[in-house]
């Protein structure tokens, strides 16, 4: 039940050692392991239950560094992990989680060709349809089938600002949301003839960038949750109208992440301001983390990234200012 997803509980806190803070997290489906990443692209892997050191290994041997989003890839079977560069830059890993024992699978740019793309590339991967979306500060999303290493489709974005935020569905092969930096919010289809098959301005009259965006848990196709930088998170319905049904003010101006837990109905916001907070679906505030993880109380920064468990009610967040990736439950959670 809810009751189950307040996630009041830290049952783990890791310090990566980052010198950068930490810019993605995730954690693995079927063992108790964290894997987190920097901006200078050092990887790591935790186990959180025994709080010991499973790998470290650096991405590429490359001076120019920036990371965007780990992303696991066939979490069903031999799991690999995805690292997305935030030059568009793929890497996948294999053995990522034995000690030295990392494999690179391939490498290729997401975003080739796309050279107005930046350094701020936004990635998503859909497992039903082996598609790998890429977009940025450009025109248009690439649609990847990765197995093949072939770019699919370039789908125009349709509009005048590049993409902050990208998510896949979990329930249509095909589809995804994107969020811009002018604070609207698009739905594509690669297989609709004119691809583009929602619009709508959210966020307004506010125009700060949308912050993380995502389908709503529960395999519902037709609602998402859009956050934005200024601090709002509205939930919307595609079936209905552009204007959101549920809109809350979650962080006075200064969101920087969201977290929507793919089958429990719950999602996680984060902000400068050291704070997260898990809400219902309904809007109801479950629980607030004033994220001071050292017993000397010190101040963190700004939550960086959130990330749910795939299938249990577990949160990992990072930190911006300081190494420390926190993992929190509900109160009743054993180890193993």
């Amino acid at each position: 039940g809810i009751a189950a997803c307040k996630m009041t509980s830290q049952i783990a806190s890791w310090d990566t050692k980052f010198e950068l803070g930490t810019k993605s997290a995730l954690l693995l489906p079927f063992s108790p392991i964290v894997v987190a990443a920097d901006e200078n692209e050092q990887i790591r892997v935790w186990n959180y239950d025994d709080a010991l050191p499973v790998n470290t290994f650096e991405n590429h041997k490359l001076s120019d560094r920036g990371l965007s989003k780990l992303l696991l890839i066939n979490e069903l079977d031999e799991s690999l992990l995805l690292v997305g560069s935030s030059d568009g830059n793929v890497r996948i890993w294999r053995n990522y989680a034995q000690k030295g024992g990392q494999k690179l699978v391939t490498a290729f740019s997401s975003v080739q060709g796309h050279r107005a793309a930046g350094r701020s590339v936004v990635i998503d991967w859909q497992q039903q349809s082996g598609y790998l979306y890429a977009s940025g500060d450009m025109s248009s999303i690439l649609v990847w089938d990765l197995d093949k290493e072939q770019l699919l489709n370039t789908i125009p974005s349709s509009a005048d600002s590049g993409i902050s935020a990208l998510s896949a569905s979990q329930v249509r092969p095909g589809q995804f949301a994107a969020g811009f930096i002018d604070a609207s919010v698009r739905i594509f289809d690669v297989r609709t003839p004119d691809r583009l098959v929602y619009m709508a301005r959210p966020h307004a009259p506010r125009t700060e960038k949308v912050v993380g965006i995502g389908f709503q848990p529960g395999f519902d196709p037709y609602k998402i949750v859009s956050a934005s930088q200024a601090g709002d998170i509205q939930f919307l319905d595609v079936r209905r109208a552009a204007e959101p049904y549920l809109t809350i003010e979650a962080h006075r101006g200064s969101l920087t992440a969201l977290a929507v837990h793919r089958h429990a109905p719950v999602i996680a916001s984060g902000s400068a301001k050291q704070m997260i907070k898990v809400f219902s679906l309904e809007g109801e505030q479950l629980t607030i983390i004033r994220y001071q993880p050292s017993f000397m109380g010190q101040r963190i920064g700004s939550v960086n990234c959130l990330s749910f468990h795939p299938y249990k009610s577990l949160l990992a967040a990072g930190a911006g200012d300081n190494a420390l990736v926190s993992i929190y439950a509900e109160d009743n959670y054993q180890v193993r």
